[in-house]
């Protein structure tokens, strides 16, 4: 048990540059030795020996291949951008790598001048120039490269962001119940500033291999021993940059998902001022506010600092020793060849080629860093296992109403949201997929066109995973959805979004005008169709109140709409699009009574030729619907008509009772069909009948009431007289006989039958 647990700790340890250089030197040796055994062994089957290797780790894609991928999006998408910055930034760097010879011919004819050789004036004057030209040049190239380079990190920076924002928009519909999207947004911009950081990185990269290898061709010519040096200090400052990396490249996540938590965090704070303000807890929110951004500050701060501390050591033992090494060279070879100017050439071209080879080496760090970066935040965003799916590319047609659920199984899978995610976690999301308890259990049923169905049933129970299912948020676990002939996995996202309209409880918006709204729906609508649907929603009148009509802005996500209004707005969209299934979850909401109905008389009425299904909890909607679904515990445990299924489902007697249903109903035919004059007239009478005392006004309302429906009150009239012979034991009046057109006078003098 020690021993084990001394190895744990040692595993944990971060080891030393030495101790990270030697573990790489012999691992490259067993790669190197095991390749040669599988070249050996190549066609022979492997024995023990495979089953007793180590797990082979998947190899992550390393930073050249990342770096030319990024450069080629560059190309792609900027153009003409990409083309200057990387011209002048390689012009910049030949006229830098010029200056050793410069430094050589200047300094070189400073003897001849002391020795007032012919000619030697002129070639200092010329070699003057030349370096002067070459410095202008060089300035000139780096301030275009400069401009050029801040364009081209505009430039490729928005057509990033476009491709990151296309990907996230094409994620399955439950990837943000977890995630929410504004929440990605700081991933986004991770992923971005890699990207840049890897076209800039890389650019300067090939800048510094064209002075280093200038000044290497130069410094080989004079002193090969002295290059070579100077290449492995080189070689090694990279390799010291790449253990850095590799040893802070998890604290390096841990901070930025802590940065994102800090800053999800204040963002919540901010979005709920009207709670901290109601609440008087203004100074106390600001106080955490500040106390999260400290915190986070405190980690950055301190990570970086090791870091840099780490560079600065390794940087100050490295200079040291080759600036000694420099000048010791040159100072024997002028003392042997008495030559000012190559003791000008050494010296530059070492001084450059070191100089050069530190900030390639620093660059090809940032460069790994920043790969690092971009698989990490990458990672992040790859749509989970969990919530991949089968999809086709099979059509639909507006016949294709009926939905068939066979045999269908489902747990929804456990998902992370990704902001919060550690590395390792980010790594691992190929792995087993979790789920929780089932919420739909081997349950079948079928809807069709030609009337509404209710699905009802408890919280919890499964009715909004069904919808959500019949939409291909999820791929069911078994157990098959038809739409029409069609299996959904067999059909594309577009095709089942063209064909089923939802309205969700969660109603969403964009903060534009109500007409923009609709028309994002269907762009061709004319005004005359917006209004018309809104009426059908009950929103017209809502409309008509607006100063700016279909141009009334309504606010972020409808805030400045009821929540009543919002809802009547998302069912207007559903009534404009006109598709040939419609799924609701709670359709009236909010509303008041009156509107209620009408609405459910738009839903009725566009049952009869589409699929129409609503989820709802409402009494008013279950009693008024064609057709009931109860679902309880994730299986179908009634389904009829309301009336019926008092007799059967315990859940609907605990809803509605038959008087209800009929009362109801009742009420929904007055508000569709307006009061029967029959019934006010009876109304009034009876009321008057049982000892009311009508005031002025309501006997003048009787008159008219009465003038205007006369034959309702001889109806209403003959009825009474009718119940009270009935309660008297006295018969009936026989029924007059249809008289002819002219009939006699005796006819017509004849008292009138009592009624």
């Amino acid at each position: 048990m020690a021993q084990e647990k001394t190895k744990e700790k040692k595993s944990n340890k971060i080891p030393n540059f030495a101790e990270y250089e030697r573990e790489r030197l012999i691992n490259l040796a067993k790669e190197a030795r095991k390749a040669a055994q599988e070249l050996k062994s190549a066609g022979q089957k492997i024995g023990k020996e495979v089953l007793d290797a180590p797990e082979k780790k998947i190899k992550e894609q390393g930073t050249l291949k990342t770096s030319w991928e990024v450069f080629k999006e560059a190309w792609e998408k900027t153009g003409k951008d990409f083309r200057k910055s990387v011209g002048y930034k390689m012009g910049e760097s030949v006229f830098q790598g010029l200056l050793p010879y410069c430094q050589n011919l200047l300094f070189g004819s400073l003897s001849g001048i002391v020795a007032g050789t012919s000619g030697a004036t002129a070639k200092f004057f010329g070699a003057a120039a030349l370096n002067v030209a070459r410095q202008r040049l060089g300035d000139f190239c780096r301030f275009k490269s400069k401009m050029a380079t801040i364009v081209l990190n505009d430039t490729h920076a928005n057509a990033a962001s476009s491709s990151i924002y296309k990907d996230i928009l094409h994620k399955p519909r439950p990837y943000f119940k977890d995630n929410a999207p504004a929440s990605l947004g700081g991933l986004t911009s991770e992923i971005v500033s890699a990207k840049n950081t890897l076209l800039n990185k890389s650019v300067e990269c090939m800048s510094k291999v064209i002075v280093f290898g200038i000044s290497s061709a130069s410094l080989v010519a004079v002193d090969p021993m002295l290059a070579a040096g100077v290449l492995g200090v080189t070689v090694v400052t990279a390799e010291f940059g790449g253990y850095m990396n590799k040893v802070y490249r998890k604290l390096n996540s841990k901070m930025r998902s802590f940065s994102h938590k800090i800053s999800k965090e204040n963002s919540d704070s901010i979005k709920n001022t009207p709670l901290v303000q109601d609440t008087n807890r203004v100074e106390v929110e600001t106080k955490q506010m500040e106390n999260r951004l400290n915190k986070a500050s405190k980690v950055t701060q301190k990570i970086t600092y090791a870091k840099s501390k780490a560079y600065l050591k390794m940087r100050m033992a490295i200079n040291i020793g080759m600036e000694g090494l420099i000048m010791a060279a040159a100072f024997a070879d002028v003392v042997k060849t008495g030559d000012i100017g190559r003791f000008a050439l050494i010296s530059t071209a070492s001084w450059q080629m070191m100089s050069s080879g530190n900030m390639l080496s620093e660059f090809w760090n940032e460069m790994q860093a920043g790969t690092h970066r971009l698989i990490d935040a990458s990672k992040k965003l790859i749509t989970p296992k969990e919530l991949e799916r089968v999809t086709g590319k099979e059509k639909l047609t507006e016949r294709d109403t009926k939905i068939s659920v066979r045999h269908v199984n489902f747990a929804y899978p456990q998902i992370k949201d990704v902001t919060d995610m550690s590395l390792v976690e980010a790594m691992d999301r190929e792995g087993e997929i979790k789920r929780g308890e089932n919420v739909l259990k081997d349950l079948s049923v079928e809807f069709d066109k030609g009337g509404l169905t209710a699905v009802v049933g408890t919280s919890g129970n499964g009715k909004s995973t069904l919808m959500s299912l019949i939409r291909h948020d999820y791929d069911a676990q078994s157990g098959q959805i038809f739409i029409g002939d069609k299996e959904i996995r067999e059909l594309s996202d577009d095709e089942l979004n063209a064909h089923i309209a939802f309205v969700d409880q969660n109603v969403h918006f964009f903060d534009e005008s109500v007409g923009y709204n609709l028309k994002y729906f269907k762009p061709d609508a004319t005004d005359e169709e917006l209004m018309q649907a809104c009426e059908k929603a009950g929103f017209n009148n809502d409309i008509q109140k607006f100063d700016e009509g279909l141009l009334h802005k309504i606010g972020q996500d409808g805030s400045k709409l009821s929540g009543g209004q919002r809802q009547r707005l998302a069912l207007a969209r559903v009534f404009l699009t006109d598709k040939p299934i419609v799924i609701m979850d709670e359709p009236t909401t909010g509303l008041d009574p009156n509107l209620s109905l009408k609405i459910m008389k738009s839903l009725k009425d566009m049952a009869q030729d589409k699929t129409v299904i609503m989820v709802t909890h409402n009494p008013t909607e279950v009693a008024l619907s064609d057709r009931v679904v109860v679902i309880e515990k994730g299986e179908i445990a009634a389904d009829g008509k309301p009336m019926d299924l008092i007799k059967t489902s315990e859940f609907l007697r605990n809803v509605l009772t038959k008087d209800d249903i009929k009362n109801k109903n009742k009420l929904y035919q007055t508000s569709v069909n307006g009061i029967n004059p029959m019934q006010e007239v009876a109304t009034v009478l009876n009321e008057e009948a049982n000892g009311k005392v009508l005031s002025d006004i309501e006997r003048a309302e009787k008159r008219k009431l009465l003038e205007a429906h006369k034959r309702a009150y001889v109806g209403v009239r003959k009825k009474t007289l009718e119940n009270q012979r009935r309660k008297e034991g006295k018969p009936l009046p026989e029924k007059k006989q249809r008289q002819p057109l002219n009939p006699p006078s005796a006819v017509l003098n004849r008292g009138g039958a009592e009624f």
